[in-house]
Order: structure tokens, then sequence, then C-alpha cells
């Protein structure tokens, strides 16, 4: 608990200055008998307590303004804005190779700047590219099969070499069973990860094979690396759909949205890019096959690819000023705030070498306290772009040391190149990044089929206070369970929430000496839109945070990160409204308290649920139960609601990070074709895991009139 801040003087402007006044002038002016508003006198007793209040006021600020310098003291600083991340997906004017001969590859730089339309109330959000983006034909090597019941000919044969000469039945010949599948591999040395590959088959029609063409009984699946797999549903996009017919039409195509993680691997023997397609019928519907399909051709091409974005503007070669050769000197970026530097993104003064006047990169430290008087260093304020050079101090022997190199005098110095950006207005909705700053060849146009998500505001001063008490608890070391969680906190602005599971009774799993962090980033945003993909930790914010982590941990201790389980809750409710009162209104009222409620991250009425949840809450507790009285009295409590019948609740996993955005009941091309079931819940209580948090599905609200 933190120390109460003491207030100096508690004196109120009516109660204690105005009304005191008021009494005493029966004892020292009893003549006085006038007391109404308008006479002078009363007026003349206000001023002056008006002016005693705001002498108290400024007094009572004593306390926060030496807790402010204190923490200056000790070095805190506010913590920039946290920039948004997304993919963006180039489409190509048209599918390449143009010609099995063609080598054309096109290729979008990085830095490359992506914006959503400008309107009259709102300007344009830039993302800009975080890497290279060379979008390579596939280049399709192998094509083998595996059968549920292995045939020593299989593990070997690649039918590939005989294509267009005999038919390839992708699945057993005589009697195909579930689980028989059949690998295309695409040759490692163009990469693949991330593209829009398109599939051509050519195959031989047939009638009757016990199918459902619009939806058979097909998975589509890439590697991963290391024997791991993804799920990859076709594309439903306009002019991509499925027009194969589970493989038995004359000619079709389909489209494969591959992830950015897909990687090659051995299959057979054999290291390629692999996608694989396996026989599993998921839906009664969906019907079975009877016969194997006969494959003549296949053909592959690229109709674009996908690179990582960051809401951030690039800005090259500033030009800082000159130096006049004293220390301690200070200089401003023209932009801020500062997204954390990378590589080759830093300080240049010039320098003499062999008679040329050249720029020599600095080095950027967090302090000068271990600067001796030759290092090339500086430091970088990223909140406010100041950039400083290190200081003379006086020392207690009467010497002045210099701690840091001073930049000769007259000497230009420059910033290479930086970004700037960040905040909570980069978290744009899907397909709103949709205009190219510059014409890239071969590139038709650029959208965001996900939502972008980890933009958070420029620390305030609440939260520096907050994390500097954390910052002295953990000393800079990762000990208990509390220091890990409170350094994973400072690792990066796009943590939210952070629970430490260390091993003992709680966690029986957990081996001796391992440490797991369960990460829930920050998604406020997308929770209320009710996109819940956004949850899924992705594997650039997992590094950032085991790299920071590696400073402080002790040497023994092994670290896991990874996001937590996630439990959709789904809540049907039968309510009575009260008289007078619209239904659609009170239905909207109840299923946005519940979202509010079964939710990863809190984003609205705090201070309503705090009396059930208690008053420190961020969002369900991890492995907190959840009783459905709860929610009963959750949606009693809602404005217009007279009565509640009946609450039903029913749960299931998600499936991060396919997860299909609550309500849409169109799954785009990224999620899954099967959506499990949910499970109901049968008693008053629901167990929750140590390692799950709760969120919201879609809540179905009966209005009922009694």
């Amino acid at each position: 608990m933190p120390l109460p801040e003491p207030i100096l003087d508690d004196l109120r402007f009516q109660k204690d200055l105005v009304d005191e006044a008021r009494l005493r002038i029966i004892r020292y002016c009893p003549e006085w008998t006038d007391y109404n508003l308008s006479d002078p006198g009363i007026t003349l007793i206000e001023l002056f307590a008006w002016m005693t209040e705001l002498l108290t006021y400024r007094l009572n600020r004593v306390p926060e303004k030496n807790y402010i310098r204190f923490l200056n003291l000790l070095g805190v600083q506010l913590q920039p804005p946290s920039s948004a991340r997304t993919e963006l997906t180039f489409w190509l004017s048209v599918p390449l190779p143009l010609s099995p001969e063609d080598t054309t590859v096109p290729v979008i730089p990085q830095g490359t700047q992506v914006t959503t339309r400008r309107t009259e109330g709102e300007e344009e959000i830039i993302f800009t590219t975080d890497e290279r983006l060379a979008i390579e034909p596939p280049l399709l090597v192998q094509l083998r099969r595996e059968e549920r019941v292995p045939r020593e000919e299989d593990l070997t044969k690649n039918y590939f070499s005989r294509m267009g000469l005999d038919p390839f039945y992708a699945f057993n010949r005589e009697h195909p069973k579930e689980g028989d599948t059949f690998y295309l591999g695409f040759d490692e040395a163009h990469r693949m990860s991330g593209q829009i590959l398109q599939l051509t088959f050519e195959c031989f029609e047939t009638q009757a094979t016990g199918i459902r063409r619009e939806d058979p009984p097909l998975v589509w699946e890439c590697s991963l690396g290391q024997g791991k797999w993804e799920e990859i549903a076709p594309s439903t996009r306009t002019g991509e759909k499925d027009t194969t017919g589970g493989l038995n039409n004359a000619r079709g195509k389909l489209v494969l949205y591959l992830p950015l993680i897909h990687q090659p691997d051995e299959v057979q023997g054999k290291r390629a890019y692999w996608v694989r397609c396996r026989f599993d019928q998921r839906r009664p519907e969906q019907g079975t096959y009877t016969q194997s399909p006969r494959i003549r051709r296949v053909h592959a091409h690229t109709l674009g690819g996908t690179v990582w974005a960051t809401h951030a503007v690039v800005q090259a070669d500033e030009q800082l000023g000159q130096s006049n050769g004293e220390p301690g000197q200070v200089f401003k970026l023209q932009h801020a705030p500062v997204l954390e530097p990378g590589e080759g993104e830093t300080v240049e003064v010039e320098e003499l070498r062999d008679g040329e006047l050249v720029f020599v990169p600095w080095e950027r430290v967090t302090d000068f306290s271990r600067s001796d008087r030759y290092a090339r260093h500086y430091t970088l304020e990223l909140a406010s772009g100041e950039i400083c050079f290190g200081p003379a101090i006086r020392q207690r022997d009467g010497t002045v040391r210099q701690y840091g190199r001073v930049p000769g005098t007259g000497r230009q110095i420059r910033f290479s190149h930086y970004r700037y950006g960040g905040g909570a207005t980069g978290n744009v909705p899907v397909d709103k990044l949709q205009v190219l700053r510059v014409a890239i060849p071969y590139i038709d146009r650029v959208t965001n089929l996900r939502r972008a998500e980890g933009g958070r505001d420029q620390e305030n001063l609440e939260e520096a206070k907050m994390r500097a008490r954390r910052e002295l608890r953990a000393q800079q070391r990762a000990v208990t369970a509390e220091d890990f969680e409170n350094l994973a906190k400072q690792a990066s602005r796009s943590v939210a929430r952070v629970k430490c599971r260390t091993p003992g009774k709680a966690n029986p799993t957990l081996p001796p000496g391992m440490v797991e962090l369960l990460i829930i980033p920050s998604a406020v945003d997308a929770l209320r839109a009710g996109d819940l993909s956004k949850l899924w930790l992705d594997p650039p914010l997992r590094e950032e945070i085991m790299d920071y982590l590696d400073q402080y941990r002790l040497l023994t201790t092994t670290l896991t990160v990874r996001e937590p389980r996630y439990w959709g809750i789904q809540v049907t409710a039968e309510v009575v409204p009260t008289s007078y009162q619209r239904p659609e209104i009170v239905q909207a009222r109840v299923i946005e308290r519940l979202h509010q409620f079964l939710t990863p991250l809190a984003f609205g009425a705090e201070e309503t649920l705090s009396e059930m949840i208690g008053q420190s809450w961020e969002g369900w507790p991890f492995g907190r139960d959840l009783y459905l009285s709860e929610v009963f009295s959750l949606i009693q409590q809602v404005p217009g609601v007279k009565h509640v019948l009946d609450v039903k609740l029913a749960y299931r996993e998600l499936a991060l990070p396919r997860e299909a955005p609550v309500g849409v009941t169109e799954a785009p091309e990224t999620v899954p074709e099967a959506v499990p079931e949910l499970t109901p819940v049968t008693g008053r209580l629901l167990e929750v895991p140590p390692d799950t948090v709760l969120c919201s599905l879609r809540h179905e609200v009966k209005l009922v009139n009694l």
C-alpha cells in the first residue's frame, strides 16, 4: 500500500471559510444584520475566502511537486507512446510468374508508406513497412502422398516429374480414408512466407464421388518448421473463391493466404516450403470420398505478399546543428515522440579522418555514469526527442571530470534516420490502410486484412508513479514472481497484463527452475470491436519481452513467455424489461455490460464492476471461477431490467490467432472452417484453470413480457 500523502491545510471555501466568518459577525459586529449575498460585506468575505482557498490549494500541491522532483532525481521519465503494428498485404497487378521462364520479382522497399484515406474530419494515419518484401514467384518441385496406411512406395516417390504423363491419385486409389494426405513442396530458395498462393488444378472430371463440391472435406495446412503445421482456409474473397469442386472439376483454382510464420521443413526426407491437403470430414453434410481425385497438373502462382508494418513515419538525415565545443550540449529532434531506435538509427558527428570530414556514428546510452572523456556517447529521451551529450561535473577534490566525449567546435551533428509516431490512433480497423504514398511497379493495391493493435498513448504522470514503485521494489533483479511481472510490464507499452507462474503445488506441470509468464497484450480497441484474434501474443512482442527479461533473470532460471488460455463465454439470458423502456435499448445495455464483465482487459464501467470483482480490477483475473449467481446479479443491476428469469452459460476454448470477430457470420479467409462447439455449464459454477482467462463470445438476450 502506498504511503498516504498529507493534506497540509484542509480549509474549504464555503464550510470552513465563508460560513465560519458569517458566524463570527455576531460576536465582533452585532449591529451587522444583513447577511444576504447582495451585501458588500458578504462580498468581501467571499473574496477573501476565495483568496485563502487559492493559498491552501497551492500549499497542498507542495507534496506532489516534491514527489515529482524525487522521481526526476531517480531518473524516472515518461515512457513514449507505443506504435500499433499490423500485416499489410500487397496484391500484384498480374499473377506471377507470367511464364515458366519469367524471373520477375516485384520488391516493396523497407519504409514504404501506406496511409488511410484523408477525410475532412480525420487526418491520414501513416504506416511504414518494417522490412523489405520481395514477392518471389513460387517454384513447385515436389508432389508427394501419404496415406493413412503408409505404403513404402509413397515414402520415396516424387510424383511431380510424372505430372502430365500419369494421373496423380491424391488419396488412396481404391478406398480413400480420412487422414490421407498429399503434399506440395516449393523450392526453399524462393521465400514463400506471407505470400498469396494461387493453385490451379487440372483434374479428371468426375460426377459422383460422394462429397459436396461447394464444401469438400479437405483441410489445407502449411509447414511451420520442426514438424509443426498451421491450418489455412481457402480464400472466400471476391474473385478468389475455390472453384476446384473438391478436386473434381476439370479445371479450378483456389487461393491460400500463407502466414508470415510459414517456414521450410522436412517431409519424407526432402526440405522445402510445404503445403498439404488432408482428407478430413468435419461435418456430416460434407460427405466422404468414394474415389480419389485424379490430378493431371498443378500450377502455382503468386498474387501478392504480406509484410509487417508499424504506425510510424521515417525521418532521414535530420540536421541537428553545429557543436559549440562545450560539455552538456542539448539538441532536439523536429518530431517527437520517437520510437525505439533500431540498427543504424543513431546520432552522427563530423570528424576529421585522413584529412577529410566524415560523419561518425555515436552510441546511445541510458546515462553517462560509465562514460569516459573519449567515449562517443549520447542520451536520447524518446518522449520529447531530446538529445544530450556528456556533461562536465566537478568532483569532491575540486577537479572537473568530463563524462562522454564532446563534439568538436563547429562540427555538424545529424541523426541518420529515426521513426516517430505511435499512439492509440494507430489501432485502425480492417481495410483502412489502402493508399500507397509512392507507386511501385507490379503493385495494384494494398490493405490490412487484420486490425492494427498495440498502439498506446504516452504514459501519464499517475502511471509513471506506479511504475516507479514497481522499479524500486524489483531493484533491477528478477527473483520473485512479482519481480518478473513488474519487469515484463516495463519491457513494452504493448504489454497490458502479466501473470507469473512458478513451480509448486499450484502449478505441478512446471519443472523446477522454470518460470512461465502469461502475457495479455494491449488490445482494448480490438476487444471493443469484438476482434478476439488480437489477444494472441505475436512473435515480435514475445521476443522483445524475452530479450528484456534476459538482462534481469538469474542464470539458473529457465523462462518461457506465452499468452494465457482463453475461454470464450456465451451467456443466454431471459430478461423482463421495465415499463416504458425501449426493449432494444435494454437488450443492448445488457449485452454491453456482459462484454465489460467477461473480458481480459477492462474497457469501461469499472466503478460498477469493482463492487463484484474488487477495486484493482484490470480485467478477468487469471484462473478466477465464474459463478452463475454473479451473472444474475450483474444483469439485474442494468438500468431498465425489471426481472431476470433465466441465465445459461456455455463456453469453448478460443483458437488464436484465427478467432473470428464476435458477431461475424461469414468468416474471412483467415478463420478456420470449423468452429468448436460450445460446452454448456450444467452446474452453478464454471471452474477455470489457473492459466486461463475468460472473455465474451456472442451473447443472446431474450426479452420477455409478463
